[in-house]
C-alpha cells in the first residue's frame, strides 16, 4: 500500500513538474541582412512540432525570443520588418482586429538594440494574455489571446523573411549546436540591464505626469449621448485600399513556369516564363545599400502610429508584394540547374509608385536568382501610389522572394 502510495505521489509530482516547466526550445534561425548577422530568433513550445498549424495552437503556453548579435539595430526598423511579415502572413479580418493591438506593440521598441539584448514574448495559454519583455524587464502586455499567433505567423507562415528562417524554426528541437552556443552565448550586460530599467522608469513617470495633466479637462458634467458618441469606433480605411487577398500569396512565392496555353489567374503567384528575355536594366536602377544608409533612413521622424495608419502599411504592403510576385519569372537555367533560393530586397518608391531605388538586403547562392529578383521589381514598376492615410512622399518595403521548385 505504501508503495502504491509513494508512486502516486511521484506521479502527481512530476505533474505538477511538467505543468510549470518552461516552454522547449523548437527552433532557432539567423537572420543576415548585408550579408551581417543581426539576430538569432527562437521559438519556444510545450511541445516540439515541425508543422506551424501546431506551434500556433492556443492552448498552450509559447514563446518566442531574439538575441541581438549585431552591435546596433534600429528598434523601428527591426519593429517595421516584423510589421511587414504580419501583414503578409495574416488574412484581412485578423489585420483589423488587431490593429489596435499592433500599435501598442509597435510603440514598445524605441531607439536601439544592441548585442547581448534579449526580447521575449511569452503567451499564457490560462489568461490568454501576451507579455513582452527586454532584458527581462517588462515593458508591456496585450490581453488578446489571438494576438499571440499574429505576431508567429510573420515567422512561420507561408511568407517568411526566408524559407531558412522558417525551416530553423520548424526544427522540433533539432538547432544545429554551433547557432545554440552563439545563442547562449547573447547575454547583456549589468549595465545595460540598468539602462533598460532607467528607460522603462523614465517613460512610466511620464506616462503619469500626461495622465495627470489630462485629468482636469476629462471631468465635465456626463452626457450620455456624448460619452457614447465618443466610444472608439473600429478603424476604417477608404475604399481605395482594397483588403489583402493574402490566399494569392499563401502558396509556395515561386512556382515553375505553366504551360503557354495556360492563361493564369490575376491574384497568381505562379511564375510564367517569359516568351523572350527581359530588356536588361539601367545600371543607376539597383545598387546597394549600405547598413548606415538605412540606419540614417530609420533615424527619420515618422508621424505618431495609429490604427488607421497600421491598417493602412500592412494592406498596402500586402497589395505591393502581390503587385510585385505577378512579374517573377523563374530563370530557365535556374530550373535545369535545380537552383532554388531565397531573395529579399528593399524598395523605395515615391507616392505615385514610382520605383526610386532597389538595393538587396538577403541574396541568394545563385546570381540568376538575384538578378531575376531585381529584374522583377523593375517590371512591376509603376506601384499602386500610397494610401492618402500615410501621407508620405516616399515609401520603403521589403519583398521576401523564394524561387522553390516542385517537390
Amino acid at each position: 500500500m505504501k508503495t502504491t502510495n509513494l508512486v502516486i505521489a511521484l506521479l502527481l509530482f512530476a505533474t505538477a513538474l511538467a505543468a510549470k516547466a518552461a516552454p522547449l526550445l523548437n527552433g532557432l534561425a539567423l537572420e543576415q541582412q548585408f550579408n551581417k548577422d543581426q539576430y538569432i530568433a527562437a521559438v519556444y513550445s510545450e511541445r516540439l512540432s515541425g508543422e506551424a498549424s501546431a506551434l500556433l495552437d492556443n492552448n498552450m503556453p509559447r514563446s518566442l525570443e531574439v538575441r541581438i548579435i549585431a552591435d546596433r539595430l534600429s528598434a523601428r526598423r527591426f519593429r517595421n520588418q516584423w510589421m511587414e511579415g504580419i501583414a503578409i502572413n495574416n488574412p484581412g479580418n485578423v489585420l483589423t482586429g488587431q490593429a489596435e493591438n499592433m500599435v501598442t506593440f509597435a510603440n514598445l521598441f524605441k531607439g536601439r538594440l544592441t548585442t547581448g539584448d534579449q526580447l521575449r514574448i511569452d503567451f499564457a495559454a490560462d489568461t490568454g494574455t501576451t507579455s513582452v519583455s527586454l532584458n527581462d524587464i517588462m515593458i508591456g502586455m496585450i490581453e488578446d489571446r489571438e494576438f499571440f499567433n499574429t505576431l508567429l505567423r510573420a515567422w512561420v507562415g507561408p511568407v517568411p523573411p526566408s524559407t531558412d528562417f522558417r525551416d530553423g524554426l520548424m526544427g522540433s528541437g533539432q538547432v544545429d549546436s554551433g547557432m545554440l552556443a552563439t545563442y547562449e552565448s547573447l547575454q547583456p550586460g549589468a549595465d545595460r540591464v540598468a539602462q533598460i530599467a532607467a528607460m522603462i522608469d523614465q517613460q512610466e513617470a511620464a506616462q503619469e505626469q500626461e495622465e495627470q495633466a489630462a485629468a482636469p479637462k476629462a471631468e465635465p458634467k456626463p452626457e450620455p449621448v456624448q460619452v457614447a458618441a465618443t466610444s472608439q469606433p473600429k478603424p476604417e480605411l477608404k475604399a481605395n485600399i482594397p483588403a489583402p487577398t493574402l490566399a494569392a500569396i499563401g502558396a509556395p512565392t515561386v512556382a515553375p513556369p505553366v504551360p503557354a496555353s495556360a492563361e493564369p489567374k490575376a491574384e497568381s503567384a505562379a511564375v510564367q516564363a517569359p516568351a523572350s528575355q527581359p530588356k536588361p536594366l539601367k545600371p543607376t536602377t539597383t545598387r546597394p545599400a549600405t547598413p548606415m544608409e538605412e540606419e540614417e533612413l530609420e533615424e527619420e521622424e515618422e508621424a505618431p502610429l495609429t490604427a488607421d495608419m497600421i491598417l493602412a502599411r500592412q494592406i498596402y504592403h500586402s497589395m505591393l508584394l502581390r503587385h510585385t510576385f505577378k512579374h517573377i519569372r523563374y530563370p530557365k537555367r535556374a530550373q535545369e540547374r535545380g537552383q532554388e533560393g531565397s531573395v529579399r530586397l528593399n524598395v523605395t518608391i515615391d507616392n505615385q509608385g514610382k520605383v526610386k531605388n532597389v538595393s538587396t538586403l538577403q541574396e541568394s547562392r545563385y546570381s540568376s536568382l538575384n538578378r531575376e529578383a531585381l529584374e522583377a521589381v523593375e517590371r512591376a514598376g509603376p506601384y499602386p501610389a500610397t494610401p492618402a492615410q500615410l501621407k508620405i512622399d516616399e515609401y520603403r518595403f521589403s519583398v521576401p522572394i523564394t524561387f522553390r521548385l516542385p517537390d
